[in-house]
């Protein structure tokens, strides 16, 4: 059971698990400002 309990090899995991979301959350909230952004930008344009 010390073993198990001092076994910190699934911590890394969990780090990596957690940045990579973090990450995500971040782009997918740049996209969508930038969507709208562009959008609005575009539709401005008249042809």
């Amino acid at each position: 059971m010390k073993k198990f309990l001092n076994d910190e090899s699934g911590a890394v995991t969990v780090d990596f698990v957690v940045l990579t979301a973090g990450a995500v959350l971040i782009a997918v909230g740049v996209g969508s400002a930038l969507s709208t952004k562009v959008t609005a930008a575009i539709s401005a344009i008249s042809l």
